[in-house]
């Protein structure tokens, strides 16, 4: 019976949970160790060969898995992604300090919270060859447009510029902070780039989402039903409770006792901080079950897509 396949399944699962926390309960003092910061200065030899082994050890890796057959690589991500979700379940689901989970350790504290900083730094270095990845990706998609010539290809060119001159600027501010190129420090030109056009870019960008918004709030206000009617409603007192004109317009009302409800700003208020802060904590309750289930698709390697059996 259906039934009975699931909870098979929920056992294959949940041993297999124990056996991996067992797993890196054994292991919580080696890879504590493992992620210990380099011992050396830069200027020291050490330091740069212990750099080029860990380079060459993981490309070789990473080479030896491109040429495995697909479905022992699954295997491999499938272990790998579930060895790190249950890493930071096992970290803050069970308790900081228990003798009876802990009684081999003398101070009876959470085998993996000491490794809680090292784990998190490989994240960051992991998501940065993630952002490398994109970077890369990015750059061969607008080459072609620009090789090719395609239809806005001078987009492509505008991106090239834009990136190069960014991390050029970027880095150079970053590690020589003091220099100067024509006639001016790194960092101002790093500024004119970021603050005199990124910003104004990006807020120019919002302006036109804000025009945006406001036509498709044009086309949701149309009053058809009762529904329809409640919202252009609440939306219009809204409005009006966020400018002087609305203000203007209830301002002969006494500010307190019982007609100081009717004023525009109180309404508003009300409307803002009590049905729809109820209505927001109900969707946001919403999303984050959708949020839990979709993070336990992924950690037990359930959802589908390009590392599985169907492409995206």
């Amino acid at each position: 019976m259906a039934w009975r396949k699931a909870l098979v399944l929920y056992a294959i699962y949940l041993a297999v949970a124990l056996a991996a926390g067992g797993f890196l309960i054994i292991f919580s003092s080696p890879l504590l160790r493992f992620f210990q910061p380099i011992k050396g200065a830069a200027g020291d030899y050490r330091f740069w060969l212990a750099i080029a082994g860990s380079v060459v050890f993981w490309v070789g890796l990473f080479a030896l898995m491109h040429r495995l057959p697909n479905p022992l690589k699954r295997r491999i991500i499938t272990g790998a992604t579930f060895l790190a979700g249950l890493y930071y379940v096992l970290e803050y689901y069970l308790p900081g300090h228990n003798q009876v989970l802990f009684f081999w350790r003398p101070a009876h504290g959470n085998p993996f919270t000491p490794l809680k900083q090292s784990v998190g730094y490989a994240t960051m270095v992991v998501a940065g060859f993630s952002f490398f990845l994109a970077a890369i990706n990015l750059s061969l998609v607008h080459a072609r447009n620009l090789l090719r010539l395609r239809s806005g290809w001078y987009n492509s060119l505008a991106f090239f510029l834009a990136f190069i001159a960014m991390a050029l600027f970027g880095l150079w501010s970053s590690y020589a902070p003091t220099a100067r190129f024509g006639g001016l420090a790194v960092s101002r030109w790093h500024g004119y780039l970021f603050q005199e056009m990124y910003v104004p870019l990006n807020a120019t960008m919002f302006s036109v989402l804000a025009f945006y918004i406001a036509t498709a709030a044009f086309r949701a206000f149309r009053v058809r039903t009762a529904e329809a009617g409640f919202m252009m409603t609440a939306a219009f007192v809204v409005m009006l409770g966020q400018v002087p004109v609305g203000m203007w317009l209830t301002s002969s009302l006494p500010l307190h006792g019982p007609l100081s409800a009717l004023r525009v700003e109180v309404m508003a208020n009300w409307l803002l901080g009590v049905i729809n802060l109820a209505a927001m904590r109900a969707v946001l309750f919403g999303v984050l079950v959708g949020y839990l289930a979709m993070s336990l698709r992924i950690w037990l390697s359930l959802e589908r897509g390009a590392f599985f059996e169907q492409e995206l």
